[in-house]
């Protein structure tokens, strides 16, 4: 029984380290990235294609009930209030052209240089969002303006 242990501490051991496999560490980069972007470079921005689900999770993205910050906090909890930063249920868009994808590459960059406003926004809201929760808060938002 302690040999079986032993020979499984080895494994665990050699597999973290990067052995065992066959692959550089390079190569185990290299294919963690393209795992990682793939799923971003195949997920469509067809507004088709949002969900009530995903809606629902943006909802409470935008209004800090999943996360630990708001978006509500700067753009105001109809997001038509906002006073330190765009108002997002017009037609106007200071900072992408109003896409699903605009709206969504603006969220995960920020914006470092506002337009009209004082406040900056840093990336993703200043949260750690995940892929699904950035598609989903984008799509809720993009729905504000595009009923």
């Amino acid at each position: 029984m302690r040999h079986l242990m032993h020979l499984a501490a080895i494994a665990l051991v050699a597999t973290a380290c990067g052995g065992g496999g066959g692959e550089s560490a390079a190569d185990s980069s290299a294919a963690a990235a393209s795992t990682e972007a793939a799923p971003a470079a195949a997920a469509s921005f067809d507004p088709a294609t949002i969900t009530p689900a995903m809606l629902a999770q943006g909802d409470s993205l935008f209004h800090g009930l999943i996360g630990a910050t708001s978006c509500q906090a700067c753009h105001g909890a109809d997001a038509a209030q906002g006073t330190v930063a765009p108002v997002l249920t017009d037609a106007e868009w200071l900072h992408s052209d109003g896409s699903w994808e605009g709206i969504y590459k603006t969220v995960q960059a920020g914006v470092s240089q506002p337009k009209k406003f004082t406040s900056m926004m840093p990336p993703d809201g200043g949260i750690p969002m995940t892929e699904e929760h950035r598609r989903a808060v984008t799509a809720y938002v993009y729905k504000l303006s595009h009923k």
